[in-house]
């Protein structure tokens, strides 16, 4: 009987939490664990409660071991607490992974930051192969929210990502942007890197018309609905989204709304108090079971990232709106994945970010076109059923690190 390759995940996110991350690593897990045998070295959820007091603790969700390390979840707000968190975290991963037996791959993602180096550590000590799972660049994210800015700090987080760029025998990126900009910043070569893209599940996010969908008729019967759904963050521009509902608050049928939690949930939530915006609603994580009706309760979304991270972050968000059939505001870097991607389907509307203007006039245009926009939802949902649903992507996926456990034998 042929035996399965045993794989080894290490990310803090991952079920239950809702986090974007740590949602799509689930998934990923799941249809891995169909000829696998995978094992999760992750975290406390941010925004969902495990009952635990053991500082590690065993348990299995659909053929997939979690091996939970109990660590601080304080407060996103400041620098400080993240940092008790992702080192509370980084210690008690390190102590559990240092005593794992030989696995055939070790996965590690990039939550949190130099977590891979772990990963290396253990590649190291069982001579297995280390794949880097790369979801976003660091320092660049922290140098671009302008919230990193020693310069020492710095130069040691380049130098060590560099030093696991060079040192993880692949490394998969949900972008060609990505790809592109890691190697050109770090002189890997282009054939080391791997792009799988994020993805949906085309089976559990389906179009719901908007006279069924009761999520709609509970809050939003007889609006325009202009839906930003996720990570409420550092990254995401969220304060020009005020702005321009504020430069639309006579227009009563539009109906901006902020589905999420995030570093920067309440700041926005204070600024939209003190605009005096009547057009804003907010609401925090939504169940995943529920998504096919909440993200089908928009007439069009909002896909924004601050100017400048392009190639840092593949928002993926994008997917699970393609899904639902609905059209976008894509208000991102011009060279983003996301941008090429909007270009290629013509599935939504390109802005420049932080474009207050740009994203005022987007949504009158999405409102006086809205035929058009529909049209565009169709497309969206077509070229998520042939190149991003989720069976394609984690296949993907799997045949990279198939390839990698067929060379395990290669020195490290």
């Amino acid at each position: 009987m042929k035996t399965k390759p045993a794989l080894l995940f290490l990310n803090r996110s991952f079920y239950p939490d809702v986090e974007s991350t740590g949602q799509l690593l689930t998934e990923l897990c799941e249809d891995l664990a169909q000829d696998s045998d995978v094992h999760v070295v992750c975290g406390n959820p941010l925004y969902r409660t495990v009952k635990t007091r053991r500082m590690i603790s065993r348990s299995s969700y659909k053929n997939i071991t979690i091996w939970r390390v109990n660590n601080f979840t304080l407060s996103k707000k400041h620098l400080w607490s993240r940092l008790i968190n992702l080192a509370s975290y980084f210690a008690l991963c390190f102590f559990k992974v240092m005593g794992f037996q030989k696995v055939s791959c070790v996965i590690s993602e990039t939550d949190p930051p130099l977590l891979g180096l772990i990963a290396l550590a253990y590649s190291r000590l069982r001579r297995v192969p280390f794949v880097y799972y790369v979801q976003d660049l660091w320092p660049n994210v922290g140098i671009v929210n302008q919230k990193l800015t020693n310069p020492l700090v710095i130069k040691v987080l380049k130098r060590a990502n560099q030093f696991l760029y060079l040192r993880a025998r692949s490394i998969v990126v949900p972008g060609r942007d990505m790809k592109i900009r890691l190697s050109r910043e770090n002189q890997v070569p282009l054939s080391k890197i791997h792009v799988v893209p994020n993805w949906a599940d085309p089976v559990q996010i389906k179009p719901v018309a908007m006279e069924e969908n009761p999520f709609f008729k509970r809050h939003f019967k007889g609006k325009f609905v202009v839906m930003y759904s996720g990570n409420i963050g550092l990254s995401q521009d969220m304060e020009n989204i005020l702005y321009a509902a504020d430069q639309l608050k006579d227009k009563e049928e539009i109906l901006f709304v902020l589905i999420g939690e995030g570093a920067s949930k309440k700041r926005v939530v204070d600024l939209s108090c003190s605009l005096g915006l009547t057009n804003v609603k907010f609401f925090t994580y939504q169940d995943k079971k529920d998504l096919k009706f909440t993200l089908g309760a928009a007439h069009i979304h909002l896909v924004t990232m601050n100017r400048g991270m392009g190639g840092i972050i593949v928002p993926s968000k994008i997917y699970g709106i393609m899904a639902a059939a609905k059209p976008y505001i894509a208000a991102l870097d011009q060279q983003s994945e996301v941008h090429r991607l909007t270009q290629e389907f013509n599935c939504g509307i390109s802005t420049e970010p932080s474009d207050v203007k740009g994203l005022r006039a987007s949504v009158m245009w999405a409102y006086t076109h809205q035929t058009e926009i529909q049209e565009m939802g169709k497309r969206g949902r077509r070229a998520l059923e042939q190149h991003y649903s989720r069976d394609l992507c984690t296949q993907k996926f799997q045949n990279v690190i198939h390839q990698i456990c067929m060379h395990s034998h290669t020195d490290l």
